[in-house]
């Protein structure tokens, strides 16, 4: 599905609430938002297979950051895309079309109507990861 910078930034926006490093926030959105297979750490994790996470992990994962994805998945991620290896694999399976409806109704993006909007009034948007490293 393609977003415009107003829903990406959105999306954006709640990983910087939870201080998600980006890389984390790269996969999880290239998983919510394209449908894209997460690989076998990120699919433990949205499965909530702890030790299959941990086996997989890579060597440089931190308990810190991986706590803040844990905080930002029960806070914002949609219930359709994690809990189960089941879920995930439905999420995967689904067309962008009811993917974007499952991220508009969990406020993660704008509907069409408003992101095209907001586009037309040349609204500014700002990425926060671009914003905190300026």
């Amino acid at each position: 599905m393609k977003l415009s910078d107003h829903s990406r930034n959105r999306l954006l926006h709640t990983f910087s609430l939870w201080d998600v490093e980006q890389e984390h926030s790269q996969h999880v959105s290239d998983y919510l938002v394209n449908g894209w297979p997460p690989g076998s750490f990120y699919t433990a994790v949205f499965a909530n297979d702890f030790v299959s996470a941990m086996v997989s992990s890579h060597p440089g994962n931190r308990i810190d950051p991986l706590q803040n994805l844990a905080g930002w998945m029960l806070n914002h991620m949609p219930v359709q895309a994690r809990g189960s290896y089941d879920a995930v694999g439905t999420w995967l399976r689904m067309s962008p079309e009811d993917r974007r409806m499952v991220l508009e109704q969990a406020d993660l993006i704008y509907d069409t109507k408003t992101e095209m909007w907001l586009v037309l009034k040349n609204e500014h948007t700002t990425n926060p990861y671009e914003r905190a490293v300026a």
